[in-house]
């Protein structure tokens, strides 16, 4: 079987080379645990809404042995593509009542941690924020992580993942 950055490093055309090159980077050499890393990818793809690059990734065989990484990659791009909604838009409307309002939006899986540790979750949560360009969002996902001993290079490289799986989206026909 072969290996989902493989397929779609093939289907990246050669006026995006630079995305091709940067996909094996991040993937191949992260210094991310290999769970994290394609979970992350995996959180990326859902939250940039690429089925196919994310159907890619559950089917490819890297994931296998981490279901509970895969269902939460899942659970966090799910909660994460309603917060990075609702929190930018109470922001936008700069109301004061209204930010004093609870969401009233149910996150029940957020405090399970979708299964796994805190730190992934928040971790996967970070790559989602990213891409959903949740200010709020990103920044207390990243300040948890600090705190939870998570290095800034590695931050550096989730980041990093989250740009390239959204470049993907941008310019890879579908696979």
């Amino acid at each position: 079987m072969r290996k989902w950055v493989e397929i779609i490093k093939d289907s990246i055309p050669d006026h995006s080379k630079d995305i091709r090159l940067n996909l094996d980077a991040v993937i191949n050499r992260s210094p991310l645990s290999v769970e994290d890393t394609h979970a992350c990818a995996l959180v990326a793809s859902l939250a940039v809404g690429n089925g196919e690059l994310a159907y890619a990734i559950m089917t490819s065989g890297e994931l296998d042995n981490f279901p509970a990484e895969m269902e939460a990659a899942k659970t966090a791009a799910s909660l994460m593509g309603m917060n990075n909604v609702w929190y930018p838009y109470v922001e936008m409307c700069d109301d004061p009542e209204l930010k004093g309002l609870p969401a009233g939006l149910r996150m029940n899986a957020y405090a399970t941690h979708g299964g796994v540790s805190k730190k992934k979750f928040e971790l996967y949560a970070l790559v989602a924020s990213a891409i959903g360009k949740c200010h709020f969002c990103v920044k207390n996902h990243y300040d948890v992580l600090r705190k939870e001993g998570v290095s800034v290079q590695e931050l550096h490289h989730a980041g990093k993942i989250a740009a390239v799986i959204n470049a993907i989206g941008k310019i890879a026909p579908p696979i």
